[in-house]
C-alpha cells in the first residue's frame, strides 16, 4: 500500500506531539540523520515507528525508512517555521506551552498508576453482579429514536402531547406543527453501547412503549422499543472487559484524590471575573 508523502509527514508529526521535548541527543543514542545540525537520534526514530502499532520484521524495516524521511521532513519544516518566527506567534507560543503541559501530565499519571495492582477477582465478580442489564440479563434493542432540541419548560408538554398521540408518526407531526426541531433514527445496539439514562428506562420496557429521556442541555430522547432479544453474557466472556472498566475506574478515583491534594497544595488565585459560581446543595 503506497503512503502519500504529506500524509505521512503529518501522521508522524502527530505521533511526535507526545514527545515534543525531547532529551538531548547522546552519543550512546546513535544518529540516525542530521538535518542543519540538528540530530535525530535511533533512539527517537524506534519510538516513532514502534508507535504505528505491531508490525512484523519486513513491515518495520520499510516503515523505518519512511519514517525517518518523515521526521526528516518535520525538522525542515520546524527550521522553516522558526526563520519565519512562527515560534514567536502568540497562538503558536501557547499551542506550545499547552502541548508541553499535556507531556507532563500524561507523565505524571503514568507515574502515579504504575503501581496500581489489576482487579481481582472478587472485584470482578462484584462487577458483574452489580450490572445484570449488561451482562447475565442482556439485551439487544431495537429503537426508534426521537431526538429533540428542546426548552426545559416545554418538557412536561411534549410528554403530554406524547400520551395523546396514537402512533409516533402523529407526535412527529404535531412537533413539526410546534416548530420543534428534532432528527429520527432507528438503531439495534446491545445494552453496553447505549448511554446509562437510555438503558435504565429500556430495561423496563414493553415492547411498543415510548418514553421521553432528558439528555441535558436543551436535548430531549423520545424513545419508542420495537423490540428486544436476550444475549447474556457470562462471566468469564465478560472478564477481560470488566476488569478494564474496574481499572479504570480506580485510576479515575486516583486521580480525582491526587488533584484534590494538589489543589489543596496549590496556590491558586483566580482573576476577577473568573472565579468559578459557589456550588449550591453539596456539603
Amino acid at each position: 500500500m503506497k503512503i502519500h508523502r504529506t500524509s505521512f509527514l503529518v501522521a508522524v508529526a502527530a505521533l511526535s506531539l507526545v514527545a515534543c521535548e525531547q532529551p538531548a541527543t547522546t552519543a550512546k543514542d546513535g544518529i540516525a540523520a542530521t538535518v542543519g545540525g540538528d540530530a535525530i537520534s535511533a533512539v527517537e526514530l524506534e519510538r516513532a515507528v514502534a508507535r504505528l502499532g505491531k508490525l512484523d520484521a519486513a513491515e518495520s524495516a520499510q516503515a523505518r525508512g519512511r519514517v525517518l524521511e518523515a521526521l526528516i521532513d518535520q525538522h525542515l519544516v520546524s527550521h522553516a517555521a522558526k526563520e519565519a518566527r512562527l515560534d514567536q506567534a502568540p497562538e503558536v507560543v501557547l499551542a506550545m506551552q499547552q502541548a508541553q503541559r499535556q507531556v507532563l501530565v500524561e507523565a505524571y499519571m503514568e507515574r502515579l498508576f504504575k503501581d496500581m495492582a489489576q482487579p481481582a477477582d472478587t472485584e470482578i465478580q462484584d462487577y458483574y453482579d452489580r450490572h445484570p442489564e449488561l451482562f447475565a440479563q442482556r439485551k439487544v434493542y431495537r429503537v426508534q429514536e426521537l431526538e429533540l432540541q428542546l426548552a426545559p419548560a416545554r418538557v412536561a408538554e411534549v410528554e403530554a402531547q406524547l400520551k395523546q398521540s396514537r402512533t409516533l408518526a402523529e407526535f412527529a407531526d404535531w412537533l413539526r406543527a410546534q416548530g420543534i426541531d428534532g432528527k429520527t433514527g432507528v438503531a439495534v445496539k446491545p445494552a453496553e453501547q447505549i448511554s446509562a439514562p437510555m438503558l435504565a428506562q429500556l430495561i423496563n420496557m414493553k415492547d411498543g412503549q415510548v418514553v421521553v429521556v432528558p439528555l441535558g442541555g436543551n436535548r430531549v430522547s423520545v424513545l419508542q422499543l420495537q423490540g428486544s432479544q436476550a444475549q447474556p453474557v457470562t462471566l468469564e466472556q465478560a472478564r477481560a472487559a470488566i476488569g478494564r472498566v474496574v481499572l479504570g475506574e480506580k485510576r479515575k478515583t486516583l486521580l480525582e484524590a491526587e488533584i484534590k491534594k494538589l489543589r489543596a497544595s496549590g496556590k491558586i488565585q483566580y482573576a476577577t471575573g473568573f472565579a468559578p459560581a459557589p456550588q449550591t446543595g453539596k456539603p
